[in-house]
């Protein structure tokens, strides 16, 4: 933990970039400086984690519709104009010759290049 440093080399805070003295493997000057850099590492996983859940929300809502019109088939061109987000899934698996099948929660589809199909509910 404690390791022989050069008189030369310079350590900084990492929130405010002020030179640290003591320890040497401190990091902060104090603890408000290190209060604030891990409430931005939090600010920012749980803007992260929000926004992800936001857009696998808004897709489940936009399958919810299109399973309760009985359709199994739209264009990706029309999903994508409701706010659907190909990229966010559940869970995404490869059957033995045939399409990829994806899940977003409790819906099953396919997806080829134009179009959604093959929606389906557990």
């Amino acid at each position: 933990m404690y390791k022989l440093i050069n008189d030369d080399e310079d350590r900084h805070c990492l929130e405010c970039g002020e030179p640290l003295y003591g320890r040497t493997d401190k990091k902060f000057c104090n603890i408000s400086c290190r209060s604030k850099y891990h409430g931005q590492l939090r600010r920012w996983h749980n803007a992260l984690y929000t926004n992800t859940l936001n857009s696998l929300n808004r897709n489940y809502e936009i399958l919810e519709h299109l399973y309760r019109l009985h359709s199994t088939f739209c264009p990706i061109r029309e999903l994508t104009e409701m706010g659907f987000l190909p990229d966010f899934v559940t869970h995404r698996a490869e059957k033995k010759g045939k399409h990829l099948e994806y899940r977003c929660f409790d819906f099953i589809y396919n997806l080829s290049d134009n179009k959604l199909f093959n929606l389906r509910r557990l």
